[in-house]
């Protein structure tokens, strides 16, 4: 599988591989091999006694293949399983076999028997240090103070720096709203004073230039956001990402620094931008929203903004060359605040990931469709 120099499966390029053979002839219907047959040592290894216990973890933690797991199925392709769920699954797999794996490892674990064995040897090894904080939940592992120099500094004030990037982003919402004829709803929903979490969906490389552009002082002075290290983990993106408080951690490999990167941000009364959906979209819909901003929020009470974009797929969609420019537009919601730390659990997590998807979902195709408060905008902007 192509990979990104993080060992992320690049989801764009396996699509288009998929579409390149489907165009080659392949009828749509066309009966579909049947899966290779077990190997006599496949065989053996599943009938061993701490391997079913481990695969009947991994049914009861996934929905996907439930009744046929196979020891090579990938954890993400098959299971559908994203960077949180592997942790939780490996969090489940060492409370029933035993072990401490190292955080560090888990970046390398693709498949159903390269976890299950990572645990077992772990087990055998006699290697029981003290309970994983998330045996405790999530809250455990958010208060734990980081270490990182480049999370420390989010507790810094810059006012120099915060000042210059702000007069720089007046002038991109000036173009913007010139080239691109940006339209904004909303915007006087954002909470000025306190931690929060700006939560949009994610279309282009555009988006959070124009998103930042747009903020008051009072947020924009206090926005950061975590990046991953393909983008800015080398050169001039390495400073610039120093420039604009944007914490360079890999959430796939590392979910765990980035996940206690917001929770301090978010402690210090900061605004944290994040994109629920892990990644730029391949068709400008909304796809699925992975839960760390409910985490965050019900560890960290900060409110939940949901912002909704529309257009920049088009100026510039993923995988492709900056196409031009194209109308834009965004819209923000009213806060959604989360239940009481009391209150936390899976099914909370849960409820405020779908109702934060539902706002944003539904804000995006009002802006599709231009709705009365999008067509005001644009006739007082004109």
């Amino acid at each position: 599988m192509p990979r990104t120099t993080t060992r992320k499966l690049k989801r764009f390029e396996i699509e288009k591989r998929v579409r390149r053979n489907q165009a080659k002839g392949t009828a749509p219907d066309a009966e579909v091999p049947a899966e290779r047959p077990l190997s006599a040592e496949e065989t053996e290894w599943l009938e061993q006694a701490d391997v079913k216990r481990a695969l009947k973890a991994i049914r009861d933690g996934t929905t996907n293949k439930a009744d046929s797991i196979r020891p090579t199925d990938n954890l993400e392709l098959d299971l559908g399983l994203d960077s949180m769920q592997r942790i939780e699954l490996l969090v489940a797999l060492e409370k029933e076999l035993g072990g401490d794996v190292e955080e560090s490892r888990i970046s390398e674990i693709y498949t159903v028997r390269e976890l299950v064995d990572v645990v077992r040897e772990s087990a055998a090894s006699g290697k029981h240090g003290a309970p994983r904080a998330q045996f405790a939940g999530w809250k455990a592992i958010l208060e734990e103070e980081p270490s990182d120099p480049e999370v420390l500094a989010l507790a810094e004030p810059r006012p120099i720096a915060e000042h210059f990037w702000y007069g720089v982003s007046r002038v991109a919402q000036m173009i913007a709203r010139d080239r691109f004829e940006l339209q904004v709803a909303g915007l006087e929903r954002i909470p000025q004073r306190g931690p929060v979490i700006l939560c949009s969906n994610h279309q282009s490389f555009l988006d959070p230039a124009i998103l930042g552009s747009l903020l008051p002082w009072e947020v924009f002075r206090n926005t950061f956001s975590v990046g991953t290290s393909e983008i800015f983990g080398s050169g001039l993106m390495r400073m610039l990402a120093g420039w604009l408080r944007v914490v360079v951690v890999d959430p796939d490999a590392n979910l765990i620094p980035a996940m206690r990167a917001g929770a301090f941000g978010l402690r210090h009364g900061r605004a944290l931008i994040l994109y629920p959906e892990g990644e730029r979209s391949i068709d400008g819909k909304p796809k699925s929203f992975k839960k760390g901003a409910a985490i965050l929020s019900v560890h960290t009470h900060a409110p939940l903004v949901p912002i909704a974009i529309a257009g920049f797929h088009e100026a510039w969609p993923r995988g492709k060359r900056f196409q031009g420019f194209a109308p834009l537009k965004m819209k923000f919601g009213d806060p959604i605040y989360p239940p009481a730390e009391t209150e936390a659990s899976e099914a909370a997590y849960d409820r405020l990931t779908t109702e934060l998807r539902e706002r944003v979902l539904r804000m995006w195709q009002e802006l599709r469709e231009g709705t009365a408060e999008t067509r005001a905008i644009a006739t007082a902007a004109d």
